[in-house]
């Protein structure tokens, strides 16, 4: 029996319960091991599967496990970077989401560090893992995954594909990156 038995409403920030009673679900996040409403519209409890969740009565996109997303780098250190994901699953977003790469979350080859694998300003095509602590986590795992387009740190000229690396057109400048597979084409819809 899936039990949806309360229909209350809640707006952003409301407490919902806690993480020992229920499974943060659309529309809800987990903060301090409370549940909270990330959203205005109705309380959904699933009683059988211990998952809440906020239905609105319009469509608020956002990222979920396994979706694919566009981010843009903000800012990179040894181990993480900071993105702002700017489409979800090929769909532009009037607002952007703040999205974390960590090193151990991603497959980058060779490479020691993300801040050897990106830049910022780069616009990198990434895989949702979940939802913590006010932040989406993100990785680049698989071949199709990582830079998508970028500019060279030298003079700002546009990056372009030359086998495992990129070179400006402009200064001739040669970087390295985690490249995607299809890089240079962006799905934005």
């Amino acid at each position: 029996m899936i039990g949806k038995l309360k229909r209350k409403v809640v707006v952003p920030g409301d407490k919902i319960g806690v993480i020992e009673e229920y499974i943060p679900y659309n529309g809800t996040y987990e903060h301090n091991s409370e549940i909270l409403s990330s959203l205005a519209g109705f309380l959904e409890e699933d009683l059988e599967k211990h998952t809440v969740s906020v239905k609105t009565m319009r469509r608020i996109l956002l990222p979920k496990p396994g979706d694919v997303v566009y981010a843009v780098v903000v800012s990179t250190s040894e181990k993480s970077a900071s993105v702002m994901i700017i489409s979800i699953n090929n769909k532009l977003l009037n607002n952007y989401f703040s999205g974390l790469i960590q090193i151990r979350s991603s497959s980058m080859d060779s490479m020691k560090s993300i801040r050897s694998a990106l830049k910022p300003g780069d616009m990198v095509k990434c895989e949702v893992l979940g939802y913590n602590n006010d932040i989406y986590h993100l990785r680049m795992h698989r071949s199709e995954f990582g830079v998508v387009y970028a500019l060279c740190t030298k003079c700002g000229g546009v990056l372009v594909r030359s086998g495992k690396e990129l070179k400006c057109q402009i200064c001739n400048n040669i970087e390295n990156r985690k490249i995607a597979n299809d890089y240079g084409i962006i799905r934005l819809g």
